[in-house]
């Protein structure tokens, strides 16, 4: 090896050594490796060469922590160790679940930081869910701070971690009365708005709208950018339904079509699934005799084989995010940045989306 082949060897991997990895700028990589990627619409395809690349050289982003009162005794330097806490079971996990895209996120964003990850699996309550908290004790306090995901949250638990002073970010958009949490969440009240405008342009003037009974913050963004977007046509907003699955019955379908409803808006893959039943059942062709929109970006098993119109959310990308808040949390707890972030998302209206009958005679 020769004198400057060792020199390289032995210092620090810098960003203008991925770029030249990676065939990108270095401003390109400087984008990638904060999180901030997708909302420059840099391409998956481009964001995962960087990352991959980054791996490859062992780069470290060059950021040493403060020293504050809950960080583990001794000088502590990168790499940090981050959790990864979920308030249901969602491990293990393949590539067509969920999920997948939020963990495999927090992965590359951590390995591209040089951060190490530790999962948290506490036994579920009576009501199914992990708690984080078991009696006074704080389960994640072995790591410097924590990264939250699942669909069942347990507040108390957020506004306990919060008041304690451990690190987190929540992934998905959450409140917490009382405290101001940090979350990288998806900005779903502004992609269901544009599917409105994109239906209301095809023709379509009555809706009709199906949601869980579950309203976390994410449910609630999505029916008040639908509810919004109507009421700015001057359209009629229909009342919504928010049932379960085996609650949904066909005499709600039937109702809607005699009113004249030509799109539907569903909230979750399991209704679609009772939906696409009841319609095949009235001899219903989708999107013929009514167009469906999915409002999550993943129907999976419940898809029936077919494309359907979604609300695609940017999951890899709000997995990164969170690695990136949380470092900043942890190193520069007191700087002046964003600590509550809605990525936007985008939205499809292949496959099972057409103008209504009405609208093309």
């Amino acid at each position: 090896m020769t004198n400057s082949e060792d020199t390289a060897a032995s210092r620090r991997s810098r960003q203008a050594d991925v770029a030249r990895e990676a065939g990108v700028s270095q401003s390109t990589v400087s984008v990638v490796l904060t999180g901030a990627g997708e909302h420059a619409r840099i391409s998956p395809e481009t964001q995962r060469r960087v990352v991959e690349a980054a791996r490859r050289l062992n780069y470290v982003a060059s950021v040493q922590p403060r020293t504050v009162a809950w960080q583990m005794p001794g000088p502590e330097t990168l790499p940090l160790l981050l959790g990864v806490h979920t308030f249901e079971p969602i491990f293990p996990t393949s590539a067509r679940d969920y999920y997948f895209e939020f963990l495999r996120g927090i992965e590359e964003q951590a390995g591209a930081e040089g951060h190490n990850l530790v999962l948290f699996t506490a036994a579920q309550d009576e009501d199914g869910v992990r708690r984080i908290y078991q009696g006074r004790v704080n389960s994640l306090r072995q790591a410097t701070g924590s990264l939250l995901l699942g669909h069942h949250t347990h507040r108390d638990d957020l506004a306990r971690l919060a008041a304690d002073g451990h690190p987190f970010v929540y992934i998905g958009h959450r409140e917490v009365p009382g405290a101001d949490i940090a979350y990288v969440g998806g900005d779903y009240r502004s992609a269901t708005v544009q599917i409105v405008d994109e239906l209301v342009a095809m023709g379509h003037r009555t809706f009709a709208y199906l949601g869980e009974t579950l309203r976390d913050e994410p449910q609630i963004d999505r029916w008040e950018g639908f509810s919004s977007a109507l009421g700015r046509f001057g359209l009629p907003i229909p009342t919504p339904a928010f049932e379960r699955p085996e609650e949904l019955t066909a005499q709600w379908l039937d109702a809607c079509l005699a009113a004249g409803t030509t799109v539907v808006m569903i909230e979750s893959a399991a209704l679609l699934r009772v939906l696409t039943a009841m319609a095949s059942l009235r001899g219903l062709s989708i999107p013929d005799d009514l167009s469906v929109v999915v409002l999550v970006d993943d129907p999976g098993a419940e898809s029936g084989g077919r494309e359907w119109a979604t609300l695609r959310v940017p999951r890899n990308a709000m997995g990164r995010r969170a690695v990136r808040l949380l470092t900043s949390l942890i190193t520069d707890p007191h700087g002046d940045y964003e600590r509550q972030i809605l990525l936007p998302c985008t939205q499809t209206l292949e496959g099972s989306v057409s103008p209504p009958r009405a609208a093309t005679a």
